[in-house]
């Protein structure tokens, strides 16, 4: 099993068994297999790709199990899925929770579902489709990840897709960007919350995970 990773899931911390390490394994494989003849996610090697992508997914997820600890079900989406990050690790380490990776490029549509097959994932299905597509109130939670900057069209289609009480969960790098962002949409989002991440071996990266709840 890849060390980066087993020392990088200890850094969240965030405990995983041997099906979940074998799936994220088998996930890596599928990206850099298919990086060779279609440039899905940058990543030269394994564990470039477990460090960048994977654990950079999975930083938030303690943060997300709280953020949903009082609801009985989770119904979520990755909007503008392309490779699968954020959508496939969490996917992985929050097996209660049905995911739906929207994506609207058929390629990365094509890989989304051989790669969920491969992983055998049970609580994930794709949606090749363009999001304003997707029926309204589909979703509780929505994170997404190099999706799309917030700004009032952007804000309109993901409120329109989530559910009363739901929330967007957008992993974003600087302060002074997020703040640039939130302050064009104000009117429409009221409030937001800022959460500092610290991704394993990316410590001197700054990303945050910034919540708007509609």
């Amino acid at each position: 099993m890849n060390v980066k990773l087993c020392e990088g899931l200890k850094k969240i911390p965030l405990e995983l068994n041997e099906l979940q390490l074998e799936q994220l394994n088998i996930y890596t494989e599928a990206v850099l297999e298919f990086n060779k003849t279609y440039n899905l996610m940058k990543a030269e090697n394994a564990d470039e790709l477990f460090v960048n992508h994977v654990l950079d997914s999975l930083v938030a997820v303690p943060h997300l199990k709280k953020l949903t600890a009082e609801l009985p079900e989770v119904n979520a989406s990755d909007i503008g899925s392309g490779g699968g990050c954020p959508g496939l690790p969490l996917a992985v380490a929050l097996p209660e929770w049905n995911f739906t990776l929207v994506e609207r490029m058929e390629k990365r549509c094509g890989f989304l579902e051989s790669a969920v097959s491969k992983m055998k994932l049970k609580n994930v299905k794709v949606l090749c489709s363009q999001a304003d597509s997707v029926p309204p109130e589909s979703f509780d939670v929505e994170v997404f990840r190099a999706f799309h900057p917030f700004d009032k069209k952007i804000v309109k289609l993901l409120f329109r897709m989530l559910k009363p009480q739901g929330f967007l969960a957008a992993y974003k790098a600087r302060s002074e960007k997020i703040a640039e962002e939130m302050e064009g949409v104000k009117m429409m989002i009221g409030s937001h919350e800022k959460i500092p991440l610290t991704v394993p071996f990316l410590e001197d990266h700054e990303r945050n995970l910034v919540i708007v709840r509609k």
